[in-house]
């Protein structure tokens, strides 16, 4: 099995990367280079979908999530045992900056090992692009003010007289 990982300090607490990361519906709003869809329940239906360069069009596949560990560990793995397995990983822990994220992809089988011959700078890369972009959209979610639903001033309940 090889494995290629990348870690980074996030300035937020782990339970909200926990909450962005497991958040499939929001995935598209910052992840590059896969999606995914489904429920985040260890066992849970999931699918991933990916652009593979030169097509036009999207692949979907299913994604089998194999750890869900709030708020400490999220993984999913996809492909075929034996021939080509890989996993995604994220593993967060406290920090005094914030959260400390190891975000790591593993490849087994038959053709993991040259997979990952051929592509481990270019994965390395996108390991390090789609925690920037995590952290982007954390910044962006931690910039966003909080609605208030009220439109007018507080009511104390008291009439004034007049």
């Amino acid at each position: 099995m090889t494995t290629i990982d990348n870690v980074t300090t996030l300035s937020v607490s782990p339970l909200r990367v926990w909450t962005v990361l497991t958040d499939f519906a929001g995935h598209p709003q910052w992840k590059p280079f896969i999606q995914l869809s489904g429920a985040a329940v260890c066992g849970g239906d999931a699918n991933y979908t990916f652009r593979i360069g030169g097509l036009d069009k999207p692949v979907t596949a299913k994604a089998d999530i194999i750890r869900v560990d709030k708020p400490l560990a999220f993984a999913w793995t996809a492909g075929v045992a034996r021939f080509l397995l890989f996993e995604e990983s994220y593993a967060l822990e406290s920090d005094p900056a914030g959260t400390r994220l190891r975000h790591s992809l593993r490849f087994s089988g038959i053709l993991g090992r040259p997979l990952w011959a051929l592509m481990r700078r270019r994965l390395q890369a996108s390991l390090v692009q789609s925690d920037r972009c995590l952290d982007r959209q954390l910044r962006r979610l931690s910039a966003v003010p909080v609605s208030n639903s009220r439109t007018g001033p507080a009511r104390t309940g008291a009439r004034r007289q007049r």
